[in-house]
């Protein structure tokens, strides 16, 4: 027993005189870059989960004072309410000669839920945001909600108006552009029949009164 915990003391000081090199940080921040995020909703709760892929063996996650290690590649971070801007740091592990080394901060910023995201009231309203998004970047009242779909419905009545002006616009346009490629046919037209008629009426009365 004396003899082994002798070889542990000898090669203590070697452990702690580990040169973190070039190499491994250079292999550190590589493997840091490679992590990746997303996030899911747990309705019951209305709370946000944080899933982190990619993350090494030789990296840890630290966020508020805790400290996350990787399961198969990935942690988890869960309990995050909506609109909350996290800064996960990441370090290095002892697992590698460069412990407690910083490699980088990872921010995310987890949306809000849209309660109105499907809702009857959006029918016809497909096109806002508020309407076909399920996550928003703000947190949206029923007073703005209401407020951005008289907004739309406006616009769609000015739409609906701006339409009818510019048939209107090119029905009076098409007029004018067939009397103006056709008058001359038209005002010859007039007057062969008025003159025909004339004579016509001349004749029928010279006829009758036998002149």
């Amino acid at each position: 027993m004396k003899k082994i915990l002798l070889v542990i003391l000898m090669l203590f000081p070697l452990v702690l005189d580990a040169e973190c090199t070039y190499k491994e940080k250079y292999e550190l921040n590589a493997l840091a870059s490679y992590i990746n995020y997303s996030y899911d909703y747990n309705r019951d709760t209305e709370l946000f989960t944080i899933t982190l892929y990619n993350v090494d063996e030789k990296v840890e996650i630290r966020y508020e004072n805790a400290v996350y290690y990787p399961e198969n590649g990935q942690i988890l971070i869960e309990n995050i309410a909506p609109g909350s801007r996290l800064s996960l740091d990441v370090y290095s592990t002892i697992n590698n000669e460069c412990y407690n080394e910083y490699l980088r901060v990872i921010y995310i910023s987890v949306p809000y839920y849209n309660t109105f995201y499907g809702s009857i009231l959006c029918e016809g309203h497909e096109d806002l945001d508020i309407c076909n998004s399920e996550f928003l970047g703000y947190k949206i009242s029923n007073k703005t909600f209401i407020l951005l779909l008289n907004n739309d419905q406006f616009s769609l009545k000015e739409d609906e108006e701006k339409v009818e002006e510019e048939i209107d616009e090119v029905w009076y346009e098409n007029v004018f552009v067939f009397f103006q490629d056709y008058y001359i046919k038209i005002l010859v037209t007039i007057v062969t029949t008025v003159v025909t008629v004339s004579i016509y009426n001349v004749l029928y009365r010279k006829i009758r009164h036998k002149l």
